[in-house]
């Protein structure tokens, strides 16, 4: 735990007093796309049909992002930090599921923040934004003058450091494909 991390912990503790148990009880039930698999996957649909479930990609995975679900596939766990795309996760992948390519991969996604995000409760907190090195999120004033954070869908690269670094869980990465998208996400 880094000092700024220490801080922030002490600072939200502080601010949260009295609320502490509802918020934190809020935290651990809300989603952290725990169905987004690793980088280079295709469509998810492909990717459920040609993963066989061995644990090469989590194996490889130099950050220990990639954890596996019950029935063995892979998905990005963001809660233990951010994917740099290193691509061993697809160069190790012996089924085809993820193709490795030295380009970053693109995957149509969504970005959700959900209501436990600390601004909507009036509590200044920009740690998505200052944990984004390709300044994806931006904070607009709306409604009482809040500030809330919005995704650049052109810049998010689907790295999940503004997940890892929320406090709160309140930001989720998931699929696009067939899902209906909350109204306070942004698809990219």
């Amino acid at each position: 735990m880094n000092l700024t991390s220490f801080f922030v912990d002490k600072c939200l503790a502080f601010l949260l007093q009295g609320e502490g148990d509802r918020v934190q009880q809020k935290a651990v039930v809300s989603p952290v796309a725990l169905s987004l698999p690793p980088p280079w996957s295709a469509s998810e649909q492909e990717f459920r049909d040609l993963c066989k479930s061995c644990g090469a990609c989590a194996a490889a995975c130099e950050r220990n992002l990639i954890v596996l679900e019950e029935d063995g596939l892979p998905f990005m766990d963001f809660s233990k930090g951010f994917c740099n795309f290193c691509g061993d996760c697809a160069r190790t992948c012996p089924s085809g599921a993820l193709h490795f390519s030295d380009e970053q991969p693109r995957r149509k996604l969504h970005v959700a923040i959900n209501t436990h995000c600390l601004t909507r409760k009036k509590v200044l907190c920009q740690l998505c934004q200052e944990q984004c090195e390709q300044e994806a999120i931006v904070f607009l004033r709306e409604g009482q003058g809040e500030q809330l954070p919005q995704i650049l869908a052109d810049q998010c690269v689907g790295c999940g450091a503004c997940v890892a670094g929320c406090p709160v869980q309140a930001i989720s990465l998931q699929y696009a494909e067939n899902q209906s998208l909350p109204s306070d996400s942004t698809t990219r």
